[in-house]
C-alpha cells in the first residue's frame, strides 16, 4: 500500500487449502436379505451372511462416514447392488471398498454362504379317500394297504411332503393329489409316491389297494312249489342264496291261485285256496340291495280236498 507521501506498506495474507480427508471408514453396511456376522461395526471388515437354499441374490448397501469418500461395491461405484449368489451349498464373496478424499482406501469384505439343499425325502402326510391306510401313517412307514369296497372304481391318493422345496410324484406325475383308477374287481392295485428332496435324494413310499371281489347276484334255490287243496292253508317259503344286503321279493308276471295273498317282500306265499282248476303260473324276482336280480318260473295247482 504506497501512502500520499509516498511511503509503502505491505500486508501477505496466506491462504491455507484443507487436505483431503482421510476417513475410509463406512457408516453402515447391510445386506439383504440376511444379517451381518458379527453385527457391523466401522472398523470390523469381515462378515459373514448365511441364507437359504431358495435365496439366489442379495442387496448390498453401503454409506460412508465421508460425504467426500467414495463407495464401490464389486468395482462398481455405487451404494447399493443387487448381486447373484453361486449355486446352493458354495459361497459368494463381496468386496466394498471405501476410498477416502485423500485416496486412501479400505476393503470390507461380506462373505454369503447360500445353504446347501436340504436331504429331508419324508413324507408329511398321506391319506388314500376312500379307504384308510393300514398301519395308520408314518414317516418311516413306506408300504400300507387299504381295502375297498368292490363298487370303488376310483380312489383318491393325497401326499404332502415335510420340506417344502421336495417334489412329491403319485403315479410319476408331479402332484400331491391324484384320483387313481383301480384294477377290476377281485384284483389289487400298486400306488407308488415318490419324493424327492432338494438334494434329489428320493423316497418311494407304496400303498396296495385290495379292490374286494364283486359279490354276485342272488340265485333262487327254490326249485318247485307243492300244489294245494282247496279250503286249506298253503305256506311255502321262497329260498335264495348270493346277493347283498337284503333280498326283495315279487311277482313280476301272472297269478298266485284264487285265495291267496300277494307274496312278501320276504318270499312267503301262503293263502287259502278257494278254487280247484287249472294250475296258476307265476314268474318270481328277488332283487339284493345292489339292484341285481334273479327271476324263476313257479305253478301251483289246486285241487279240490278229498
Amino acid at each position: 500500500m504506497t501512502a500520499v507521501n509516498g511511503s509503502q506498506n505491505t500486508y501477505i495474507v496466506t491462504v491455507n487449502r484443507a487436505a483431503p480427508g482421510v476417513n475410509n471408514n463406512l457408516q453402515s453396511l447391510t445386506v439383504s436379505p440376511g444379517t451381518l456376522a458379527p453385527p457391523f461395526l466401522a472398523t470390523t471388515t469381515s462378515y459373514t451372511v448365511d441364507v437359504g437354499t431358495s435365496v439366489t441374490s442379495v442387496t448390498v448397501t453401503a454409506r460412508a462416514q465421508d460425504a467426500g469418500a467414495t463407495v464401490s461395491i464389486n468395482n462398481q461405484t455405487t451404494t447399493s447392488l443387487s448381486i447373484p449368489l453361486g449355486a446352493a451349498g458354495t459361497n459368494t464373496p463381496i468386496q466394498v471398498e471405501v476410498t477416502a478424499p485423500n485416496g486412501s482406501q479400505k476393503p470390507y469384505i461380506v462373505t454369503v454362504n447360500r445353504a446347501a439343499p436340504g436331504g429331508n425325502n419324508n413324507l408329511q402326510s398321506l391319506s388314500v379317500s376312500p379307504g384308510s391306510l393300514a398301519p395308520g401313517f408314518n414317516p418311516s412307514t413306506r408300504s400300507y394297504t387299504v381295502n375297498v369296497a368292490d363298487t370303488v372304481e376310483r380312489i383318491t391318493v393325497a401326499a404332502q411332503a415335510q420340506d417344502a422345496g421336495a417334489t412329491v410324484s403319485i403315479e410319476n406325475q408331479t402332484t400331491t393329489s391324484l384320483s387313481v383308477q383301480l384294477e377290476p374287481a377281485g384284483n389289487p392295485t400298486i400306488v407308488s409316491i415318490d419324493v424327492t428332496a432338494p438334494n434329489n435324494n428320493q423316497k418311494t413310499y407304496t400303498v396296495r389297494v385290495n379292490r374286494a371281489a364283486p359279490i354276485p347276484p342272488p340265485t333262487i334255490t327254490t326249485t318247485s312249489l307243492p300244489n294245494g287243496n282247496v279250503g286249506i292253508p298253503y305256506s311255502q317259503q321262497l329260498q335264495a342264496t348270493g346277493g347283498s344286503g337284503t333280498l326283495t321279493w315279487t311277482i313280476i308276471a301272472g297269478s298266485l291261485p284264487d285265495g291267496f295273498s300277494n307274496i312278501s317282500a320276504g318270499g312267503l306265499i301262503s293263502g287259502q285256496p278257494t278254487v280247484a282248476g287249472a294250475p296258476a303260473t307265476f314268474t318270481v324276482q328277488v332283487t339284493d340291495a345292489r339292484q341285481q336280480s334273479a327271476t324263476r318260473d313257479f305253478s301251483i295247482e289246486i285241487f279240490n280236498s278229498p
